[in-house]
Formats: structure tokens, sequence, C-alpha cells
């Protein structure tokens, strides 16, 4: 009995690991959500809808949804490039991967066919000397710090002439703070067609659309007590470096000789 249920894990092992060219997986449409946090991060989201064509295809994801939790292991499985990180990960870091799968849905009468939705969400690092999917420019008028999506990190297809696009059956949504002013935005969004009104910040794109010499800017305009404990914040963590620097310790150690032997020749005096 142990050798069966052995056999029988080879088995199933053994079937994990087949490509899925007898199953039928096609994407039919994919959303993306870009949302700008305040300190340059940013939280993606990608729903990926896909059809099954056969029993096959749903027997195999069923059984994907129990045994794949990655993004590579969703790729092999489906046989769908679009499950990747749709941003430049050798400028951008990202961490904190959750993947959703959902059951089967919307069938056919004899459920020989049906639709299925991979969600993934993950989240990217604020941005360090050239890394970073937002370009922060801090104080370029008093109290106003200054946004920039690096859209050239945004990894998308590439035409044969060179132009990076969004793939028909697309549609990015850019959500930036609420209290963002003086956006620029090119090409426009779908819900704008000439100016972009104050208080807007949710932005769509869609497929297909070119992206070279893309760009969205805005800013905001932060408080008086906020740019006073930043400009506090910054002057702190100066002094702290320089004072464990080997310039500072030397300093440091110099200024403490000078006062012990100002403080033994008073001593000597007094005698």
């Amino acid at each position: 009995m142990g050798k069966i249920n052995r056999y029988l894990y080879i088995l199933l092992f053994s079937f994990l690991l087949l490509p899925p060219a007898y199953a039928g997986f096609t994407r039919t449409f994919m959303t993306m959500q870009i949302v700008v946090n305040e300190d340059g991060s940013a939280t993606i989201r990608n729903d990926i809808r896909f059809y099954m064509d056969s029993p096959d295809s749903i027997d195999l994801y069923k059984l994907s949804l129990k045994t794949t939790n990655d993004i590579a292991g969703w790729r092999q499985r489906l046989g769908l490039n679009d499950i990747r990180y749709y941003v430049d990960t050798a400028k951008v870091q990202i961490e904190k991967v959750t993947i959703q799968a959902y059951s089967p849905d919307t069938c056919n009468f004899d459920q020989t066919a049906c639709y299925g939705t991979l969600s993934y969400e993950y989240k990217i690092k604020p941005p360090t000397n050239a890394t970073g999917l937002v370009k922060i420019e801090k104080y370029i008028k008093p109290r106003v710090i200054r946004y920039s999506l690096n859209t050239d990190y945004l990894s998308f297809e590439t035409s044969a002439v060179g132009e990076k696009f969004i793939p028909e059956r697309t549609s990015v949504e850019i959500v930036i703070p609420q209290d963002s002013i003086n956006v620029k935005m090119s090409p426009m969004p779908v819900e704008y067609i000439e100016t972009i009104p104050r208080g807007a910040n949710k932005f769509t794109w869609q497929g297909r659309l070119v992206l070279t010499n893309s760009e969205l800017i805005f800013e905001r305009k932060v408080s008086l007590m906020t740019e006073l404990v930043e400009f506090f914040n910054a002057l702190f963590s100066t002094v702290v470096t320089w004072v464990f620097s080997l310039q500072g310790i030397i300093i440091l150690v110099s200024i403490v000789m000078i006062w012990v032997g100002y403080y033994l020749l008073k001593q000597q005096s007094k005698k």
C-alpha cells in the first residue's frame, strides 16, 4: 500500500511538471492599478482575466489553485507570459508580493469552458539614489514637493520601431495622493480630453497606447510643521553621520584631549 501511495505522489508530481500544451488558456483582459504614495513608494495590482477552453484546462487550473503560489509558477502552469512584473526590476525594488487566484466562473452549460481571474499585488519601495518608480524633488518652491512617474521603468511591450506601448485589452489606472496639485499628464487619460481639473487623482490609460515620451508629474504642498520636522530630522541625521565618521571621531577626541589638558593645567596652577 505504501508503494502505491508513493507511485501516486510521483505521478502527481510528474503531472505538475508537464508543460500545459494540452490545456488552453487565453488571456482576455488585464487591469493594472498603480497607487503612488506620499513617500514615493507605490502599490501595483494586476488582475488578469483568462479563458479556459476545455475540461483539461479547468482541471489543471483547479489543481494549480492548491499547488501554485508564485508568479513564475503561475506563468508556467497557464502558459501566459502576461503573468509577470510590469516594472524594470533592475531599477525598481519589489517587496511583499501577494497572489490571489479565484475559482472558475462564467462557465458554459456543460462546464467544459470557463473563465478565471488571477490577481497579484506587489509593493514598490521608495526611491533611493537612481532607483525607484517615482522621482521626488523636495521643496522646489517653499513647502512644495514634486513627483514624477518614471514611465521608462514600466515594463510593457516594445514595437518593431522601438516604441513602448500598453497592449490591447489592457487598462492601466494610476492613483496619486488626494491633495495633489498641478497635475501634468501625457498622453491624456481617458477621463479627460484637454485639461485635468483640480482635485482629480485617478487617471486611466488604455491599450493600445504608445508610452514613448509619456509623463505624469504632480506636486503636493506640505504643511509648515511637516517641513520643519523634515528639516530637523535631516539635520539630526547629518550630525549623527558626521559624529560617527572618522573625521568626526578625530575632532571629538581632540576636543576632549584639549579640555582634559586645560583642566589639568588649571588644577596645577591652583597648587
